[in-house]
């Protein structure tokens, strides 16, 4: 039995909610934040922001932000009802902010390295604090993959489906992420070190969280229409400017 959800629609879907959750992180939680705090931002790209003074707050303001859009599009998923295109653009909307913020504490912890090392730089106890900020990230982003897990269940009649529904945009975002990442004047090895890791790393619960979904049938199930063409019209332009844009990075120098 072939899956009857539109391909199509689920990756220009993934491609606008990766988008999003960027400009989420870099725009409004680093950028926002260094603004609200006094400091001044010089540059944004996809990859980064820049600025003249940042401090713990700028750097943790980014994961914040995504931590916040991905639990309330999480919580709206049962609000949008019997509306399947827009339960399911939440569902990628929450996976796209939630995973890759739970991953950061982790990577932060593990590597030294990212926006939480810089949280936790100068306080005492750096081994006790990178174990335990290690310990749950893991433990957040097994907890956010389960809940995204029941969240999408609704959309599988059938369990192969999820190859369509979750590895399907995991690919989408990863690949468009890095179309965008690959141009930024920083170079390819903040490309290497953040972008492909972010992505491809950060977004990997999309990989295997169906081993997480209830086994019971949902009733109704769920399907990813053909969206409407002003649908593909704005994911395309959205896509270009973004890319073209934010790839290579936006000067905010007075």
């Amino acid at each position: 039995m072939q899956s009857e959800h539109d391909k199509w629609t689920i990756v220009t879907m993934a491609i606008v909610a990766c988008g999003l959750a960027i400009l989420l992180h870099e725009g409004v939680g680093h950028g926002v934040t260094a603004w609200l705090r006094g400091d001044m931002p010089t540059e944004l790209t996809s990859n980064h922001l820049s600025s003249l003074r940042a401090d713990k707050w700028v750097a943790a303001g980014g994961t914040l932000v995504n931590l916040a859009v991905g639990a309330l599009s999480l919580i709206a998923i049962p609000l949008a009802g019997a509306r399947s295109n827009l339960r399911y653009f939440l569902w990628l909307l929450a996976a796209e902010n939630l995973f890759p913020a739970a991953g950061y504490f982790a990577l932060s912890g593990i590597f030294a390295f990212g926006d939480w090392e810089q949280v936790i730089a100068g306080w005492p106890h750096q081994a006790l604090l990178r174990i335990g900020m290690s310990l749950c990230g893991v433990a957040l982003y097994i907890f956010v993959a389960w809940r995204l897990a029941i969240a999408v269940r609704p959309f599988l009649a059938q369990h192969r489906e999820y190859n369509v529904v979750g590895r399907l945009p995991y690919l989408a975002s990863c690949v468009f992420s890095c179309a965008a990442g690959a141009l930024d004047p920083l170079g390819l090895k903040l490309f290497f070190v953040s972008t492909v890791s972010a992505a491809f790393g950060g977004l990997s619960g999309m990989l295997w969280l169906d081993s997480l979904m209830p086994r019971k049938m949902p009733e109704p199930v769920l399907v990813v229409r053909r969206a409407q063409v002003a649908w593909f019209v704005f994911a395309l332009l959205f896509a270009a400017a973004f890319i073209g844009l934010l790839g290579r990075g936006i000067e905010l120098r007075p």
